[in-house]
């Protein structure tokens, strides 16, 4: 059965950098932990060898953060261009533009159904069984894309998230989500009346 695990892990790993992050990892085990579930890293029958890896926890938090940063980072030029403003106003206009891009329930819609991150993830059998990333009202998939976005920051830098983004269109795939879902963009001007 850990011949199983080991061509999956295999070919996730090529298969995710190939199509989503548009290089390959130095540390691989760094991307392997990005993919892997917590109940697959417990599998009776998951690979000794893989377990140094680890799981999601803990690089979704780093992957997280660093996605709020590399959105602050895209914007830079924007947000420096509103020199009339108030600091209040500023801090307004910087935190809508990171919940419009990071929220995780538009995350999780992303990750299902723009970059299909559902087929790169090693699943426990009970989730892939259930294909629990479908259910409603779940987020798991906002979960699983941090921790690929911190996967790729811990090994190529803030330039290796940037190439992730860029290569899977992120901002513009983002706007059209929530654009068909019927979210109009917040019109970031109104802040100057706040």
């Amino acid at each position: 059965m850990s011949i199983h695990w080991t061509s999956v892990i295999a070919k996730n790993c090529i298969t995710i950098e190939q199509e989503l992050v548009g290089f390959p990892f130095h540390n691989r085990n760094l991307l392997i932990r990005a993919l892997l579930r917590r109940a697959a890293y417990h599998h009776k029958d998951f690979p000794q060898d893989y377990r140094m890896a680890g799981f999601q926890n803990g690089i979704d938090t780093l992957g997280d953060k660093i996605l709020d940063f590399a959105i602050y980072d895209h914007f830079i030029h924007t947000f420096l261009g509103y020199e009339t403003m108030n600091r209040r106003q500023i801090r307004r206009i910087i935190s809508g533009c990171r919940e419009w891009y990071s929220a995780n329930d538009i995350l999780h819609e992303f990750s299902l159904d723009c970059i299909i991150l559902q087929k790169y993830i090693i699943w426990g059998t009970d989730e892939f069984d259930t294909q629990i990333w479908a259910k409603d009202g779940t987020k798991i998939l906002a979960g699983c894309f941090k921790a690929l976005v911190g996967a790729v920051y811990a090994d190529a830098g803030l330039a290796g998230v940037r190439t992730l983004l860029e290569n899977i269109r992120y901002y513009d795939t983002i706007d059209s989500l929530r654009f068909q879902k019927g979210q109009a963009k917040r019109d970031f001007r109104k802040a100057e009346d706040g």
